[in-house]
């Protein structure tokens, strides 16, 4: 070989070196923006402040919550106040969500990561559709949720080795397939998993009573103070827990569910049973309990009324620290009960249906109140 055709061969091997080199580094630039969303935030500029409504929907249903100005409302019930810790808990996951990676899944292949939209005919492949809106209604992100990805875990309450979700497949507004950091468990298009529970919360109770249908007192009972025993109207051997039972069904009574139509259902409201309560702060209620639905659930509806005393008595011998203290107290729990009492006031034009468990303690007749008498054993 001579030295002209050595240096040839040399030119050749260094062009053949760079251009390797430049085809490397431009498919690992190629890689690297392919995959520059892992580890960053899926929507970067959503603000919770900005988000006025969101809507989710799935295969079998929608769910369109909207911030009204006294907060979140639930539109398919009524527009009935929504559980706001629980869209908060949501707007928050969404603001949080990261990539954990990317995927190259071509469109044929969606359905199996469930990543069809929720249509007729894809109730197999479907996935759960995110939009959030501003106030204006301009879409701030819109989000396909698919199927969640879990992981083998060992622990004691969920037994030797359980599958936990810790991820789940998504498809972005701009087409890409991308596995995010959380499962969004929360994020189901059923609305009266959105209402928030409480519906009346009695304490203090004084009085009970109930009439049926056909307008006859089922039973009466009362109480002079908190510390005194509860007395049947008509008196008898009365079973304190029987009594206690009907007392705590007030004290702490929920919803399942809101009727979103009323008037299109017969409700059995107009001859049912009416339950009223009176408490010693002055406060007064009614619940009208319907048919029963399902073997499970009545129907139901509310009214409150009243107005917490606006003075304390002071008792005998309080020095003026302990009026100032009491009369502080006092002043803290009139201004919770009027506030209380403002929002219970606006469930009244809502019709419920309320699990048995909480109504049927007040569906009782006089003689279930009463001890049950006991057999006279034979000589």
């Amino acid at each position: 070989m001579t030295r002209k055709q050595f240096f040839v061969l040399l030119g050749a091997l260094v062009v053949l070196l760079v251009a390797g080199l430049l085809l490397m580094r431009s498919e690992q630039s190629a890689w690297n923006s392919g995959d520059i969303r892992v580890g960053q935030r899926l929507m970067p500029g959503l603000k919770l402040e900005d988000v006025a409504t969101i809507s989710i929907r799935d295969a079998g249903a929608t769910l369109t919550l909207v911030r009204r100005e006294g907060g979140w409302r639930v539109n398919e019930r009524a527009d009935f106040p929504a559980d706001a810790d629980r869209v908060r808990e949501l707007l928050l996951r969404l603001v949080e969500l990261k990539v954990v990676q990317t995927e190259a899944v071509a469109e044929a292949q969606r359905a199996r990561l469930q990543l069809l939209e929720p249509a007729a005919g894809h109730d197999g492949g479907a996935g759960t559709r995110i939009e959030l809106k501003d106030g204006g209604g301009a879409v701030l992100a819109r989000l396909l949720l698919g199927k969640k990805v879990t992981a083998m875990v060992a622990g004691a309450a969920l037994g030797p080795e359980a599958g936990v979700a810790t991820g789940r497949y998504a498809l972005t507004g701009d087409g890409a397939v991308v596995l995010v950091s959380e499962a969004l468990a929360q994020a189901e298009a059923k609305p009266e998993s959105w209402l928030s529970k409480e519906l009346i919360r009695v304490e203090r109770t004084r009085s009970i009573s109930a009439t049926g249908p056909d307008g006859r007192q089922r039973y009466a009972m009362s109480r002079e103070s908190e510390a005194s025993d509860w007395k049947l109207s008509g008196g008898g051997n009365t079973d304190p827990g029987r009594i206690q039972d009907a007392a705590s069904a007030l004290a702490s009574m929920s919803l399942a569910d809101v009727v979103a139509e009323p008037v299109k259902t017969d409700t059995g409201l107009d001859r049912g049973v009416v339950v009223k309560a009176q408490t010693f702060d002055n406060l007064a209620y009614t619940i009208r309990i319907g048919a029963k639905v399902n073997e499970d659930r009545y129907y139901a509806a509310i009214a409150a009324s009243g107005d917490p005393p606006a003075a304390r008595i002071a008792g005998a011998g309080e020095t003026v620290e302990e009026k100032a203290k009491q009369d502080k107290a006092f002043e803290e729990r009139r201004t919770r009960l009027a506030d209380r009492l403002a929002h219970e006031k606006t469930l009244e034009r809502w019709t419920y249906l309320v699990p048995k468990s909480s109504l049927e303690p007040l569906l009782r007749e006089r003689a279930q109140f009463l001890r049950e008498k006991k057999a006279a054993k034979k000589p």
